[in-house]
């Protein structure tokens, strides 16, 4: 009979727990993490230690409740950039993990929540351009399009891209979803004043990588969880991204009737 031992649980201080929840929260959130799962995530962290955790999440801050060992500390966490990064979602589930079984202990998992949190992203930004070129082609392609419109649609795929790269510094998102609606619809204008091509169909193609798809299952996802607050939020920043993109191709197109008609 093979005997299991189980590692003891590390005794560490309760500020010190602290301090690392609340890296750890703030790692998520800016990862893209639903509420639902940060708060299980710190709430696996906490009892790893022998700690009872409460968390109650949002898209721009978490408050946590850390209690044992006589002491109970209460923070807040305020996120001030959002995004969606999978890999740091999956290097911290693996982190929380090796916690959760013992494998890692505190000092450890600081550094490597300080490297999760420091890692760029895993793929070069040419090769990203140029996916995003891939998905609008992908995508045209899949609706019909022809050859000389799959070009098209590569094209405008780089520059929707490319615009996002530009202006989406800090957080601009929505005034860059703006732009770069505007850049695609006009392209997309361009080349049915030079070609027979399907506009509508190019500026969806272009536009494909902007649809806030993963938002809005995180929101109904969340909602579904009863995080009303938090599931609400994210819908209502999945319709304000749609809202942005919506009114940048509105106005190229506009801009371009109106020159048309005056033409006339």
């Amino acid at each position: 009979m093979v005997e299991i031992v189980s590692t003891p649980i590390e005794r560490v201080s309760p500020r010190s727990l602290v301090d690392f929840l609340m890296a750890t929260c703030r790692v998520a959130v800016e990862s893209g993490c639903s509420s639902n799962r940060v708060e299980l995530l710190v709430t696996r962290l906490g009892e790893a230690w022998g700690f009872s955790v409460d968390a109650a999440a949002l898209p721009t801050a978490v408050w946590i409740s850390v209690r044992g060992r006589g002491e109970q500390i209460i923070e807040l966490v305020r996120v001030a950039k959002w995004g969606i990064d999978l890999n740091k979602m999956a290097l911290l589930n693996d982190l929380v993990d090796q916690v959760d079984n013992r494998q890692m202990a505190l000092d450890e998992a600081v550094e490597k929540l300080k490297t999760i949190g420091d890692q760029a992203a895993p793929y070069p930004v040419w090769l990203t351009i140029l996916a995003g070129g891939g998905s609008s082609l992908a995508l045209v392609a899949a609706s019909g399009g022809r050859d000389h419109e799959l070009a098209v649609a590569f094209g405008l795929g780089i520059i929707c891209q490319l615009a996002m790269r530009t202006f989406s510094e800090g957080n601009r998102r929505f005034l860059a979803d703006f732009i770069a609606a505007m850049l695609v619809a006009g392209a997309a204008a361009c080349a049915e004043v030079l070609g027979d091509v399907n506009i509508a169909r190019l500026i969806i193609g272009g536009l494909i990588s902007l649809v806030p798809g993963l938002v809005f299952v995180n929101a109904l996802h969340e909602v579904a969880q009863k995080n009303l607050v938090s599931g609400a939020a994210r819908l209502l920043e999945a319709i304000v991204i749609a809202i942005s993109l919506a009114f940048g191709v509105v106005s190229v197109l506009g801009m371009a009737h109106y020159m048309q008609i005056l033409g006339k």
